[in-house]
């Protein structure tokens, strides 16, 4: 998996910020899978793919003044999240009752909800499944800083202020 990501104008309309993401997946499907790829189609539940036999797999997220991308031989999700306020009733209903004692014991808990939820969104992401299933059904745990889940394969990092998390 490659992960690509980039800073944008933080008062990108939501058209051009959607247009920013596609534009850094095209420019990395050229520059290092050597792909010329003209469009990208979407299945009923939205998840985007490259038509066509032996392609990738893609995924993309943008949240106000940043994009990214995730490029790979497996399924794969992306999301990326700006530092943002959190309802208690958000957290409750994404979060396992381990993972809220986690939140809770954080030395900044709207921080410790967002790399949850990132991580939840790639894995949704990758299974393709968008928001159709509880992120409850996704038990995602620490091990020191490295996250964690049954099943998938996940990266976490902060890049420029930035939450990005990606799942295969």
């Amino acid at each position: 998996m490659k992960l690509y990501a980039r800073t944008v104008e933080p008062d990108l309309p939501a058209a051009a910020l959607h247009d920013a993401a596609y534009a850094l997946l095209f420019d990395a499907l050229r520059a290092d899978w050597q792909i010329r790829a003209s469009r990208v189609e979407k299945t009923a539940l939205g998840r985007p793919y490259l038509p066509g036999a032996g392609m990738p797999f893609i995924s993309l997220s943008h949240t106000r003044g940043f994009v990214c991308c995730a490029v790979s031989q497996v399924p794969v999700g992306v999301d990326c999240e700006r530092y943002r306020r959190v309802t208690e009733g958000a957290m409750r209903r994404v979060c396992t009752p381990e993972e809220l004692a986690d939140i809770a014991a954080a030395a900044d808990p709207t921080a410790r909800f967002l790399q949850y939820w990132t991580l939840k969104e790639s894995i949704s992401k990758k299974r393709g499944v968008g928001l159709s299933e509880s992120f409850q059904a996704y038990a995602v745990r620490f091990e020191g800083e490295r996250p964690v889940c049954p099943g998938h394969k996940l990266h976490f990092e902060m890049r420029g202020g930035f939450f990005l998390a990606a799942a295969e």
